[in-house]
């Protein structure tokens, strides 16, 4: 006879909880292959296991605690790893459970459909636009069915959860009835499903006992996503998938959502309380999003991902994706091209945290240097970010090539390589250009034009090693005061430079270092000077692919272009671009940086 359950305390929830999760995240790929709303960029099912991941991590601990201390602990660990649209919602709906259960010890079977009932109400608050069909409508479904049952005298918990867990089923498959999107594609709401897949878990592990382990890296095969052979194109406004964690005393989430309501975005989500609060928005200007935020509190999290980019990995060419960051100088034109994922390096001006060339672009950053008193500083992303990247990557199956700034210059290429070890080494790889800049890009962009030409990730990585250093970064530095504020440039080069009217010219050396590499004497046509210099190490036979980018430097730059090409017309490519207000920190107005790579076009394999 099945035994009883009269009560859930705080060792029972932690128990049933791991395994509602450990199903998640086995479930993963299917959740994300299902996800069409609100946009179809197949990462539903990642976002939850991260948000998911960070409750386990909690759970894990062991520490002898009350149910009340239980529920608190996974509703800060959740709404600390929300991600995306669904995972704030589950994180809303944890901080429902905890803001109810603070007096109860245990849950009879009249308090678990009280406090599932908070959670879903609290999962609704959470939506500026709430929309039937969703999570929260199983989740309201899952309570309203426990309701039914406490109200009619059924005490058995096991008994409610079954019947409760019946009901939710239901109800997801309902969704595409309630929301005209899924029924197009012939799927069921993602997030919906990814609540089911946790109570299905919870199911199993109530009538086994069993909890499933979960390995610490798993391989898995991307599964085609159902989007991909529907209607449901990249957004064409608000593509830019933006989050941020506020920390505070007396947030007013209600006043936070009224004004983010405000702008022109869609999809927002504000879950927590008065300590801390999650926002997730879609928007154009993730940078306004951030500058509101940061009225009500610090902000400690944040991250502006592309969903134009996501969406084109249901079309990517080849069977490798590349990575960088923003200190490659790319030209926009050909990230676009080539499916180029780049992780923003962050910015600040003393408390003030940026994106790089997200929610701060040149024109913006310049503006604020001539401005401000204080120095910008940089520093890497975090490891999280290119977890992020790569765990989105591997989930559509493909394999991931970083290729990254000099590990001399940053902790850039330190943070990918941590976080490909804890996605899958054996998928993902890391490059280091022991270059910066424009020669970082050149290095980039042959990487990302052979995946797209069908060549597999260890066959780019070992030609990138080969031929590493025909990619060629110059630098004419008209100021070094700012490489020694930024601590790239030693002091005694800023004054022998100035006292002298020099000005040297930088490179990256070939352990990755930046160092002199010859001067151009006088300030009246240091430009000219300059481009016969870059035009001497170039050799005549050889066709070229080179890049300018300029530090609020345009006109100077187009000159330069134009006597490179006057002198070696064979170039195949010769793009100008603003240089990366990272760079710009440490460069200062003025600077000049060229890249230059000897092209011979990777060859096309076959898939």
């Amino acid at each position: 006879m099945t035994r009883v359950i009269s009560h859930i305390d705080a060792a029972r929830f932690e128990q049933a909880l791991l395994a509602g999760i450990a199903n998640v995240f086995r479930r993963r790929d299917h959740i994300n292959a299902i996800n069409v709303f609100p946009v179809a960029d197949s990462d539903t099912g990642t976002n939850l296991a991260f948000t998911l991941a960070s409750v386990r991590k909690v759970l894990l601990d062991r520490d002898h605690r009350s149910l009340p201390e239980l529920l608190s602990q996974i509703a800060d660990a959740a709404l600390d790893g929300a991600r995306g649209n669904s995972g704030a919602i589950m994180a809303q709906y944890f901080q429902g459970l905890s803001d109810c259960s603070r007096d109860f010890q245990v849950l009879d079977s009249n308090r678990f459909a009280r406090v599932s009932t908070a959670g879903a109400r609290s999962a609704w608050s959470a939506m500026a636009e709430p929309v039937p069909g969703t999570l929260p409508t199983v989740l309201e479904d899952f309570a309203d069915e426990l309701n039914r049952l406490a109200a009619d005298g059924v005490d058995d918990i096991r008994e409610m959860f079954r019947q409760g867990l019946m009901r939710a089923h239901r109800s997801l498959a309902a969704t595409p009835e309630q929301l005209a999107v899924l029924k197009d594609a012939g799927v069921v709401d993602a997030g919906a499903q990814g609540f089911v897949d946790l109570l299905d878990g919870v199911w199993r592990y109530m009538r086994s006992g069993q909890i499933p382990e979960v390995p610490e890296s798993e391989h898995r095969e991307g599964m085609q996503p159902v989007a991909a052979a529907g209607s449901h194109g990249a957004p064409e406004q608000h593509r830019f998938c933006t989050e941020c964690l506020i920390e505070g005393d007396g947030i007013d989430v209600d006043r936070l959502r009224k004004q983010l309501m405000e702008q022109d975005a869609d999809s927002l989500v504000v879950a927590g309380g008065h300590r801390r609060a999650r926002v997730h928005i879609h928007t154009d200007r993730p940078g306004e999003v951030f500058r509101v935020c940061g009225e009500f509190g610090e902000i400690r999290q944040q991250k502006a991902d592309d969903m134009t980019r996501q969406h084109g990995l249901m079309n990517h060419s080849g069977q490798v994706a590349i990575v960088t960051d923003s200190a490659a100088d790319l030209p926009e034109e050909e990230i676009d091209r080539l499916g180029i994922h780049v992780v923003p390096v962050r910015l600040s001006f003393g408390d003030e945290e940026f994106l790089d060339k997200l929610t701060m672009s040149p024109a913006e950053f310049y503006k604020r240097l001539a401005e401000s008193d204080t120095h910008p500083r940089t520093s890497q992303p975090p490891p999280a970010d290119f977890r992020r990247q790569f765990e989105l990557l591997t989930s559509h199956g493909l394999d991931v090539l970083g290729v990254q700034l000099s590990r001399r210059l940053s902790g850039t290429l330190q943070a990918a390589e941590s976080a490909a070890e804890r996605v899958d080494p054996a998928r993902v790889e890391i490059v280091d250009t022991r270059n910066a800049a424009c020669g970082q890009a050149l290095a980039v962009l042959w990487a990302a034009e052979a995946a797209e030409r069908g060549w597999e990730r260890i066959a780019i990585r070992t030609r990138l090693e080969e031929t590493i250093g025909q990619f060629k970064t110059f630098a004419l530095a008209r100021d070094l005061s700012w490489g020694v504020r930024g601590g790239r440039i030693k002091p005694w080069m800023e004054k022998l430079a100035r006292r002298l009217g020099l000005n040297p010219v930088l490179s990256a050396t070939a352990d990755g270092r930046l160092g002199a590499r010859g001067v151009i004497a006088g300030r009246g046509r240091a430009v000219e000077r300059f481009g016969r210099y870059l035009i001497k190490r170039m050799e005549a036979r050889k066709t070229y692919r080179m890049i300018i980018s300029h530090t609020n430097a345009e006109s100077d730059a187009r000159q330069l272009r134009q006597q490179i090409l006057a002198a070696r017309p064979q170039v195949d490519a010769c793009w100008i671009v603003e240089a990366s207000p990272a760079v710009g920190a440490h460069a200062g107005p003025g600077t000049l940086i060229v890249g230059m790579h000897p092209w011979h076009p990777p060859e096309r394999r076959n898939a």
